[in-house]
């Protein structure tokens, strides 16, 4: 029994760890703008290979889209911005993402990503189409980068893991002592007692912090007066972000499964079984301290305070608006769209077995999500599924030396390299791409793969390596590698 509960302290010195992980940045002067008070960077630590630039964005099987005529629009507003930027300034590059949400983001190594979604909203929205709106969402993500975020965000990500492990054995704790009828007030006591606030304000919203994003909005206006912009059109915005969150917390009550409830954050899923009232309080705390806490709406009382004092007189500027609108009404990004589409409609026919549909529709997909690694994927899936072994094979050869190869085809590789017996092969590709990526997902599939070479040695190292890290989702994926 002591041992069991031996493990609060480290949930109570994780949460409170989180509590300080901000990441550089004093916070949102009260007095004056931040741009003249921020102490811009004499360097900034960028990704030296293609991997490890994209990385979040290549962990997902629909990675990035490079389309030059796409995105030399919006980089072109990035690279004003920088201009006004009195410090050295970093290497931004846009990449496009074939994500539906309408958010942007930028990587660990300095790339920034905007989604699609994002802009099929300018596209299909005429009330925000002006430069001025979208210069705005990339003066926030390049605002991460300047006040040194990305730096801490590996720091952030990896305490959240920590969080998330406390949050289960806290689950078990609770069980243990209280058992499983449990009220929920007493569910909600074991989910305060592990640093609640530290939790919501650092890592129940994905990447960045509340300090950080308020940080990033009031530099992202500074940028924008330098540079000439409307600072009114970063409101537009924020009413936009609500919009979406509001539509998003309806769509998960809706989704509220009677057999299974879950919370997501990030990668993390904490789930609660039907009859586990402990793990289903907590899942319920966790959902009404989001709808309490609208993260959207506290970035745009903290945005509506900075103007107030930052810019309590602001010139007229006129919004620009006809750039933008040439812009989402242009062919190529109106191919985009409608590739970013027909990619995500052959996805669903390949989650629901549909191959000889799925490589229909992936015939009418042209340039420029033709050329993206999520298209050569899908492509090789449905050859290996339709008889076409050998073409598949040539497929998954060529993606798997691609410089924005994803994990899932780095995975499938690597894979098809130990089935084939060429496990020294597949063991330095998949250490070369776990070094690239930063991504320690590749340890159960090398664990896999050293069994398959009967290295026990090798395979006992790794395994320390992934016991090691904290990830208790990952430590169960290598565990169960090590069992087949």
């Amino acid at each position: 029994m002591m041992r069991r509960f031996a493990i609060l302290p480290a949930a109570f010195s994780i949460a409170a760890a989180l509590s300080g992980c901000d990441g550089g940045g004093g916070g949102v002067p009260t007095n004056g703008r931040l741009i003249d008070q921020v102490h811009p960077s004499q360097n900034y630590a960028q990704a030296t290979e293609v991997q490890g630039l994209l990385a979040p964005a290549n962990t997902l099987a629909s990675g990035v889209i490079e389309a030059p005529e796409v995105s030399d629009y919006p980089q072109a507003i990035v690279d004003r911005l920088l201009a006004s930027w009195t410090g050295s300034r970093p290497d931004a590059r846009i990449w496009l993402t074939p994500d539906t949400a309408f958010t942007s983001d930028v990587s660990v190594g300095g790339a920034i990503f905007l989604n699609t979604g994002l802009i099929r909203y300018f596209h299909d929205a005429p009330e925000i189409q002006k430069e001025d709106a979208l210069a705005f969402v990339l003066a926030h993500e390049l605002s991460h980068i300047l006040l040194g975020h990305t730096a801490a965000q590996r720091e952030n990500k990896a305490l959240k893991n920590g969080v998330f492990s406390a949050m289960k054995w806290g689950s078990m704790v609770g069980r243990f002592s209280a058992g499983s009828g449990a009220t929920d007030a007493v569910s909600k006591a074991i989910l305060s007692s592990m640093g609640a606030k530290a939790f919501l304000d650092t890592a129940l919203f994905p990447s960045w912090s509340r300090g950080q994003e308020e940080e990033a909005d009031a530099l992202a206006v500074d940028l924008m007066a330098r540079t000439g912009y409307s600072v009114s059109a970063a409101t537009d915005v924020m009413d936009v972000l609500i919009s979406s969150e509001d539509q998003d917390i309806a769509r998960l009550a809706q989704a509220e499964a009677q057999k299974e409830t879950s919370f997501t954050a990030d990668s993390f899923t904490f789930r609660a079984k039907a009859g586990d009232e402990i793990d289903r309080a907590i899942v319920d705390a966790l959902r009404a301290a989001a709808q309490q806490h609208p993260h959207a709406r506290e970035r745009r009382l903290a945005l509506a305070a900075y103007l107030r004092q930052a810019y309590p007189v602001r010139a007229h500027v006129t919004l620009t608006r006809k750039p933008l609108q040439e812009w989402v009404k242009s062919a190529p990004v109106t191919n985009l769209l409608k590739g970013v589409d027909l990619l995500g409609e052959a996805a669903s026919l390949i989650g629901q077995s549909q191959w000889g549909q799925a490589r229909q529709v992936l015939a009418h997909v042209r340039q420029p999500a033709a050329g993206s690694a999520y298209y050569a994927l899908m492509t090789y899936q449905v050859a290996m599924q339709t008889g076409q072994s050998a073409s598949a094979q040539r497929l998954l050869a060529t993606a798997a030396q691609r410089d924005d190869v994803t994990f899932p085809i780095a995975v499938a590789w690597g894979t098809a390299l130990s089935a084939a017996g060429k496990t020294g092969e597949a063991e330095a590709y998949m250490e070369k791409e776990q070094k690239a990526m930063s991504n320690t997902g590749f340890l159960p599939y090398r664990i896999k793969n050293a069994r398959q070479a009967k290295d026990g040695i090798s395979s006992l190292k790794l395994s320390v390596i992934c016991e090691g890290l904290g990830d208790d989702n990952l430590a169960r994926q290598c565990s169960a590698m090590e069992k087949n």
